[in-house]
């Protein structure tokens, strides 16, 4: 038995540092990992308990897709956006109402 029945008010932290965090560069290593997404103009920082995302994506799709991965990683509440969406205008299609 792994656990004995002696110590079992203890509390388990089996290599639990509370005083390190890897919030960061799970977020950072996520966003680097994501298909089809530019992850250079994000800074990841941390803000106590908080992931805060700063700079620029390229659409509302990349936003979301930002803000689930830090969402999974922290939870949603302990996620803080600072992120803007800032569209390629050479690469945007204008529509043509007729």
């Amino acid at each position: 038995m792994l656990l004995n029945t002696f110590n079992a008010g203890t509390g388990f932290n089996f290599g639990r540092n509370p005083s390190i965090s890897f919030a960061k560069p799970a977020v950072e290593a996520e966003l680097k990992y994501l298909a089809d997404f530019d992850s250079t103009s994000i800074t990841v920082e941390e803000s106590g308990s908080y992931i805060v995302l700063e700079g620029c994506v390229r659409s509302s799709k990349d936003l979301y897709r930002a803000l689930k991965v830090a969402g999974d990683v922290v939870g949603a509440e302990n996620v803080i956006c600072q992120l803007a969406v800032v569209v390629d205008t050479a690469t945007q299609v204008d529509m043509i109402l007729y």
